[in-house]
């Protein structure tokens, strides 16, 4: 026998996002005045921020859109600027979004 509760109802109005190394898309204007989609990996999710880890840079102050559960029945985007950009290593820049 099961110990897992049955007829579990969710009481949330606002979509759930949970943020585990989840694979993120994300879209911007470069620097040429052209779209840019591309994906990366969210680190960590807070009130105000989030932190994201991603293969080139961003200039602080750069506006980006997030997309969670891209293509999926939960997908939520939310809009942040760049206030951090620290290279992690050759091929990865840790990105510090505040949300707007």
């Amino acid at each position: 026998m099961s110990q897992e509760p049955t007829g579990f109802e969710e009481k949330r109005g606002s979509l759930r996002v949970d943020m585990e190394a989840e694979r993120i898309r994300l879209d911007w204007i470069n620097t040429h005045g052209e779209s840019c989609i591309d994906h990366a990996i969210c680190i960590d999710l807070a009130r105000k921020g989030v932190l994201f880890d991603f293969k080139s840079s961003f200039k602080v102050g750069d506006l980006i859109a997030l997309t969670f559960n891209e293509n999926t029945d939960k997908q939520n985007t939310i809009k942040g600027q760049v206030c951090r950009c620290t290279k992690y290593s050759p091929h990865s820049y840790h990105i510090a979004l505040q949300l707007m």
